[in-house]
């Protein structure tokens, strides 16, 4: 009767959490994710342009420069589980918004309404669901878990091309009944995470930790006074070069269109090609990661890659034959790469660079750092390609690539830090047993 339980973070019921967080991830993406993948439906409705999608993308990022800094510690002075469901309520609420506009057909309230979903969003996507991650696979498959994790939000994007333009076009070109689907989505999403702080409570219970949530005190600001360059490196690449990915994919279906005159189905997979390689190739990755290490290594390689990508889109060229189809096909699946690499081992630096007691606070202050970029590169792309001609994302692509060659830059500082420091960041997850 005495002898002590093991721990479900040590069971396969992590997995079952962990499915739990994907499936938090696709519904929350899909949501926050309909102004591209409904980009073209949504200028006939609304009578509005690309830069004008943009801003919605903007009004989503611009909070979480500062919201996820103070939702981290948030997180930290109350528990992930309350701050959870708390935040996903944002989520709910934003998405009503949007539904309510898209029924007046006041695009000022799907402005809102991004603005309140990327309140909810980016604190439960990134800040609390990184943290509870964390708690159940810390010196285990962390580089698997994150790399799930981050695959799955995106496979939400690729999920809402798929499904909202079957809803639109099944309802009679309805861009409400899109909106509708999404409102039904969001409270699944807000459901599983009552489901999962139930889980983590009775986990916790199991392990003798009976204190309020996860107990964790004694966080402040003076706290990020503490992080060292290492962490503040790992952020800068966050900002450089997931937001130039992430901002790339948010326009590239228009400059498919319009710069490589593809057609819509061929535009659609290519938009899904980097989260389709990404599916496959992260979990295996994620697993070798856990093993090897080398994250520091793997983060400058994936930064290369990219360059690579945003460099072939830079090349002017005429659509002769499959001239197009094979350059976007070739650029795509680099960029595939890079995203499937980079996924596994970015968010697990950060335990690796901060204290137990500091986590949810050093997710929030790479999150907020990370939507400093995606609140000002949408806006700068949107004013680039506001005419939306083929030379105007010819100049998108070269301005992206400047971005990417700047989070190149800042990967090289980060391996070059890490092996005079001792290696940290390039440690193996997973340690050897021993007899």
């Amino acid at each position: 009767m005495d002898k002590k339980q093991v721990s479900w973070h040590q069971t396969s019921l992590r997995w079952l959490f962990l499915a739990m967080t994907c499936v938090f991830q696709v519904g929350c993406c899909l949501c926050s994710d309909f102004p591209s993948v409904l980009a073209s439906q949504m200028k006939l409705q609304f009578s509005i342009q690309q830069s004008d999608i943009n801003q919605l993308f903007t009004f989503y990022s611009l909070p979480n420069v500062i919201f996820p800094f103070f939702g981290g510690i948030i997180i930290d002075k109350i528990g992930i589980r309350t701050s959870l469901v708390s935040f996903t309520a944002f989520l709910v609420f934003g998405q009503a918004l949007c539904y309510y506009g898209s029924l007046i057909l006041n695009y000022n309230y799907l402005k809102i309404g991004m603005m309140f979903m990327g309140m909810g969003g980016e604190i439960c996507m990134s800040v609390a669901q990184s943290s509870i991650v964390s708690k159940w696979f810390v010196g285990q498959e962390m580089a698997l878990a994150f790399g799930l994790k981050l695959t799955f939000t995106r496979l939400g994007s690729v999920l809402g091309v798929n499904l909202l333009r079957y809803t639109y076009v099944q309802f009679n070109e309805s861009f409400q009944s899109c909106m509708m689907i999404c409102c039904l989505i969001i409270l699944i999403v807000w459901g599983v995470s009552f489901i999962q702080i139930e889980m983590d409570k009775l986990s916790d219970f199991r392990d003798g930790k009976i204190k309020k949530d996860e107990g964790q005190s004694n966080v402040s600001l003076s706290d990020v006074k503490q992080f060292k360059l290492d962490f503040y490196l790992v952020s800068l690449t966050c900002v450089l070069s997931y937001s130039a990915f992430i901002v790339l994919q948010q326009n590239c279906l228009q400059m498919f269109k319009i710069r490589y005159q593809l057609q819509d189905k061929e535009a659609t997979f290519f938009y899904s090609l980097p989260y389709y390689i990404s599916a496959i190739i992260t979990p295996i990755f994620g697993g070798f990661v856990d093993k090897i290490g080398q994250r520091p290594l793997i983060i400058l390689v994936s930064g290369v890659l990219l360059l690579i990508s945003t460099s072939l889109y830079c090349v002017e060229l005429n659509c002769i034959n499959d001239t197009c189809h094979n350059l976007t096909l070739l650029a795509q699946t680099i960029s595939g790469l890079s995203f499937a690499i980079f996924a596994p081992v970015i968010w697990p630096c950060i335990p690796l660079c901060i204290k137990d007691n500091a986590q949810g606070t050093g997710f929030g202050v790479v999150t907020s750092i990370q939507n400093i970029g995606l609140s000002l590169l949408p806006l700068i792309v949107g004013q680039i390609i506001q005419d939306e001609t083929q030379y105007s994302y010819v100049q998108m692509m070269q301005f992206i690539r400047i971005v990417t060659i700047l989070g190149t830059l800042c990967n090289i500082t980060l391996y070059m830090h890490d092996k005079k420091s001792g290696n940290k960041l390039s440690a193996k997850s997973i340690k050897q047993k021993s007899n």
